[in-house]
């Protein structure tokens, strides 16, 4: 901006007079500033409505067009402790019988607690995640292989390999993984249930060995004599604790096992064989009172004349119930009987003298094998031979080491795993795997897999819970679901109201003609709540009496009132569904209410029609809201078309107003250079003026001087 100097001769404040000039020519251009601020307020008001109108046709207005909106099912089940069930709108209403025998798990692996021992072989000690596995006894150099699915991983020992690195490779294998310090134990379990994602985890078994006299053995063989010597299978969990320090405790360390460790093996094997006899000793005894079990003639008359009394069986249920009822008295009265003194003490004389297979066939009973052992004489005798010549075999050759790194899984209380079941009290480390396992349910007689324990059907999804006994099945019922229906109708007519609401409130808001966008001086003279309600006052009047608005407002009004002629013949409009406008309010500007609905404070004591037809007539109010819904679809689609005036789908003249915007910055441009120049113009007069005052005023003064002198 230049500087100017004026007034120095004529004393005029030239810079006030100017600025007073350019004042009115500037009304000129604040007006146009007006009318864009106005209308880019107009525009950004039209951009809101316009998004709510199109979100309102693209969701709620569309569902309502598809019939599937008004086919909403339910499922309900008759045991929720076993399944509970949720349906799709592609399920069949009916009645399904499930019958669940399996349920999807995953595949678990729980090792035997860590035998970690001092440099002594004595002292316990607590192994942590960053005890290396050759403290373990763990050779240095074993390989140890996972198989996850299709993926295969392995990991090689060496000197600095720890038990958080082992964890580490299951877990980057693909497994669940942790080291619990407290327990010191592994567990292990597969992602993700069913038997495709079970897992293998392999180190080969024990080594051959090369005796001295040059014979080879097998290591595993050793040890399978050692553990059939002792009857492991036989033995209590506190028993197996026993045996698997003394054996698995020599074999980790190569040593032999001594004259006290054997005595005590012969001792378990003893207690093992007593315990196999008793078991024997009392299936002999139960079958012989089977064999010789008679029912009293009163109690069988009492439950054949409970059964024949009941009319509403048929002649073979009758039979049937009637059977199932003596077996089970049968079997109450035996389990009775074995739980008498009497039975106990001739248990107990049976094991000690053993039973030949003459006892068997003069008790009337086939199959001897299953029943006939030794007296308790002779079975001290075998299990204690037994146990010597399997330690003899061990110990001969325990100095060269029975196992290989193949082997080394036993260092961390775990053995080959290879995806099947194993139980705490049948492994000699304690190890425990649950098998990965499908689910498997019969579907009104067809039988269903998944890998999962939640499995879709027809439409219906069952997230089961627990297995049904055998004969045992849980009824699944779908059903049209009438309230979730009524809730999508009320959600439709919810939306459609709070659209209609606001396009009434700006078409038939208040004028402002008197108030104007405010000027900077304005603004600052005002607070800044007083400039907001000015400005919401204009705002609010923009779109008041709008011409395009007033045509959308009809669409809605039109069609949502219209008539729809249904499958029967009959013509059906939204008064005949229980859905009216306002009796009390016409200023509502016809919004709508559903009669009879809790929520509507006007017609909450009304009958509610609409649900009373949802419930007698479903298929006439989806043929009617969705014609009516339809309808109003296709009108507003028109109405979003691409003309010279709008852009697709939009419900205004963005373009119009785009190139209005355009004009007044073009024009409030020109007005610019215009003011400036006039400006400039109204300066350069002046300046002129003052050029011409000081030379009259010097030649005054020349004059006066001739004069004077």
């Amino acid at each position: 901006m230049p500087i100017r100097m004026t007034g120095l001769t004529s004393g005029l404040d030239t810079e006030s007079i100017v600025n007073q000039l350019m004042s009115a020519q500037r009304t000129k251009q604040t007006k146009v500033e007006n009318k864009k601020q106005k209308l880019e307020w107009k525009q950004e008001i039209w951009k809101g409505l316009n998004t709510k109108i199109y979100g309102f046709y693209k969701d709620s207005l569309s569902k309502m067009k598809y019939s599937s909106n008004y086919s909403t099912k339910k499922a309900s089940v008759s045991d929720s402790t076993k399944l509970t069930a949720t349906a799709s709108t592609k399920a069949a209403a009916g009645s399904y019988k499930v019958e669940i025998n399996k349920i999807a798990s995953a595949q678990y692996v729980t090792s035997g607690k860590l035998d970690y021992k001092d440099t002594d072989g004595k002292t316990a000690k607590t192994a942590t995640s960053s005890t290396k596995l050759s403290d373990l006894g763990m050779s240095l150099g074993t390989v140890l292989k996972l198989e996850v699915g299709d993926k295969s991983s392995a990991l090689e020992v060496n000197d600095s390999t720890t038990i958080k690195d082992f964890v580490d490779f299951c877990s980057n294998a693909g497994l669940n993984a942790t080291f619990d310090e407290k327990q010191q134990r592994f567990f292990l379990s597969s992602k993700d249930s069913g038997e495709k994602n079970s897992f293998k985890m392999s180190a080969n078994g024990y080594s051959s060995i090369i005796t001295d006299d040059g014979t080879t053995v097998n290591g595993q063989t050793i040890v399978n004599n050692l553990n059939d010597a002792v009857g492991l299978t036989n033995l209590t969990s506190e028993q197996k604790s026993t045996y698997n320090s003394i054996v698995y405790g020599a074999i980790s360390s190569n040593k032999e096992i001594s004259s006290d460790d054997i005595t005590t093996l012969q001792t378990l094997a003893k207690s093992s064989a007593d315990a196999e006899a008793n078991s024997k000793a009392t299936a002999f005894y139960r079958a012989k009172l089977e064999k010789n079990y008679t029912l009293s003639d009163e109690d069988a008359k009492a439950i054949e004349d409970k059964y024949n009394a009941n009319d509403t069986l048929t002649n073979e249920d009758k039979a049937t119930a009637i059977q199932k009822e003596k077996d089970e008295k049968k079997k109450a009265d035996i389990d009775k009987q074995m739980a008498t003194d009497e039975s106990k003490a001739a248990i107990t004389t049976l094991v000690e003298s053993g039973i030949t297979a003459q006892n068997v066939s003069d008790a009337g009973l086939d199959d001897a094998s299953q029943y006939t052992f030794e007296s308790k004489t002779e079975r001290d005798n075998v299990a204690k031979e037994a146990v010597n010549n399997a330690v003899t075999a061990y110990n001969k050759v325990a100095s060269k080491g029975i196992t290989s790194t193949n082997s080394a899984l036993a260092a961390l209380g775990l053995q080959n795993v290879d995806g099947s079941a194993v139980s705490e009290s049948s492994n000699p480390l304690g190890m425990v795997v649950t098998e990965a396992s499908d689910t498997k349910i019969v579907y009104n007689g067809a039988t269903l897999t998944s890998n999962n324990t939640s499995i879709e059907v027809a439409g219906v999804t069952l997230n089961l819970l627990g297995t049904t006994a055998a004969g045992e099945s849980v009824n699944v019922t779908v059903s049209n679901d009438t309230s979730a229906v009524y809730d999508n109708i009320k959600e439709f007519i919810t939306e459609y109201n709070s659209i209609l609401k606001t396009m009434n409130t700006y078409y038939g808001a208040a004028s402002a003609s008197s108030y104007e966008v405010l000027t900077d001086d304005q603004k600052k003279a005002m607070s800044d709540d007083e400039v907001d309600k000015w400005n919401t006052k204009i705002k609010d009047s923009l779109l008041r009496r709008d011409s395009t608005l007033s045509s959308l407002i009809s669409t809605l009004k039109t069609d949502m009132m219209g008539t729809v002629t249904a499958s029967n013949g009959k013509t059906y409009s939204l008064a005949n569904l229980g859905i009216t406008t306002s009796s009390k309010n016409y200023s509502e500007g016809g919004l709508l209410h559903i009669k009879g609905d809790e929520d509507d404070d006007e017609f909450a004591d009304s009958t509610n029609t609409l649900m009373q037809m949802l419930e007698e007539d479903p298929d006439t109010v989806k043929e009617v809201l969705s014609g009516l819904a339809s309808n109003l679809y296709d009108s507003l689609n028109k109405k979003m078309g691409t003309t010279t005036l709008s852009s697709a789908l939009t419900f205004y003249n963005d373009k119009e107003m785009a190139s209005q915007l355009s004009d007044y910055k073009k024009e409030i441009s020109n007005w610019e250079s215009k003011l400036s120049d006039m400006e400039e113009k109204y300066y350069s007069q002046f300046s002129a003026m003052e050029t011409a005052l000081a030379k009259i005023q010097s030649q005054q003064n020349t004059l006066s001087s001739y004069l004077g002198s």
